[in-house]
């Protein structure tokens, strides 16, 4: 079955309060109209928030749907989350590619930062979750990433709460590092920054360090940006090895 989101409510609170029919947003029944559902048609609705819904088409015209949920499954939010805060790419369909493939992968939340080496500075956060969105449903997850608003690196260091866990990936020269897989604690939130094309600053590197930021490898070669950002998400997911009974999404 074809997987829709609703963003509006928590599909499961909706559900249990006796409100069992909702219609999707213009931008989701327009893909009604795609897949060319019509009424008696089962589908399965996602909040993003870790409820899926089978639903099945009451009514479908060129200007309303109707939607009637007749179950709902909560799946539950993995110990481990990701957060990665980056500098987004000069080329904006790379970090494009890259929110793609980290929420296929899993991914829990994203921070673009502007440093001062950074080629970007502007963002449009509205097309981007558009690519989350298409993104989450195409992978059959639950769960939407969580997009942050972008701020400065130093915005982001003075916010961050020293709570362990937190890494920088950054290859220092002068030192041996380890690679991240042997830095990262199971089960608990993981954030790591990633640089721009430019990498970060000396001053920068310092600031994270001073903010209980590890600086970690994540291999022996040079990664683009994009790349570098989807490798960290990559190995958080391989050595928490989630739960993945129950996936993908769908209903007995």
């Amino acid at each position: 079955m074809n997987l829709f989101y609703y963003g509006q409510a928590n599909l499961r609170e909706l559900f249990h309060s006796g409100n069992h029919h909702i219609s999707l947003p213009d931008d989701e029944a327009a893909h009604l109209k795609v897949f060319r559902m019509k009424q008696g048609d089962l589908l399965l609705v996602t909040d993003g928030m870790g409820q899926l819904a089978k639903a099945v088409v009451v009514e479908i015209t060129n200007k309303s749907n109707i939607l009637q949920i007749t179950e709902v499954r909560s799946y539950p939010q993995p110990q481990h989350t990701i957060h990665i805060a980056v500098a987004p790419t000069k080329n904006l369909a790379r970090f494009e590619w890259f929110l793609e493939k980290a929420t296929e992968i899993g991914i829990d939340e994203i921070t673009p930062f502007f440093g001062e080496h950074s080629e970007r500075v502007n963002l449009r956060p509205d097309r981007l979750n558009k690519v989350l969105v298409s993104a989450m449903k195409q992978s059959l997850k639950p769960y939407l990433p969580k997009l942050n608003e972008p701020v400065t690196l130093r915005e982001f260091l003075n916010r961050s709460s020293n709570t362990g866990n937190q890494f920088i990936a950054w290859l220092d020269k002068n030192s041996e590092q380890l690679h991240l897989k042997k830095r990262i604690a199971v089960n608990k939130p993981a954030t790591i920054l990633i640089g721009p094309e430019g990498d970060f600053s000396l001053q920068e590197v310092e600031s994270a360090k001073a903010k209980g930021f590890i600086p970690v490898c994540l291999g022996s070669s040079r990664l683009r940006t994009e790349t570098a950002a989807l490798a960290a998400c990559f190995i958080v997911n391989l050595v928490n090895e989630p739960d993945l009974s129950g996936y993908p999404l769908t209903f007995e």
